[in-house]
């Protein structure tokens, strides 16, 4: 069984992470309940951390265009420093119009 607990990672700081340690979360309100645009994440090839989890949490109430939030959760695997992109893409057209970088630094 995996940890539950863990870090909050930020995109305006070095992210210092331990393998074997604590998990690294990243939120996003998730905008596609009534626009459309959709958050996706997308991991670099560096093998210093590894997406194990993505959390999508629905809102509390049916109503229409009410937003739920989406959790990525990361754990450090060799020491090392690596980037995690995410994007916020419009509906149709797929144009990115937001991105977001989170680096991540591990260590033993």
């Amino acid at each position: 069984m995996m940890k539950s607990e863990g870090i909050l990672l930020n995109s305006h700081f070095l992210n210092r992470m331990k393998v074997g340690g604590e998990s690294g979360w990243f939120y996003r309100d998730n905008n596609s309940a009534s626009t459309g645009y959709t958050w996706s994440c997308i991991p670099d090839n560096s093998g210093v951390y590894e997406m194990t989890e993505e959390v999508v949490l629905h809102a509390s109430t049916p109503a229409v265009g009410v937003p739920g939030a989406i959790i990525w959760k990361f754990m450090a695997v060799r020491a090392g420093k690596g980037t995690v992109l995410f994007e916020l893409r419009a509906p149709g057209s797929g144009e990115v119009v937001e991105r977001i970088a989170v680096t991540i630094e591990a260590s033993k």
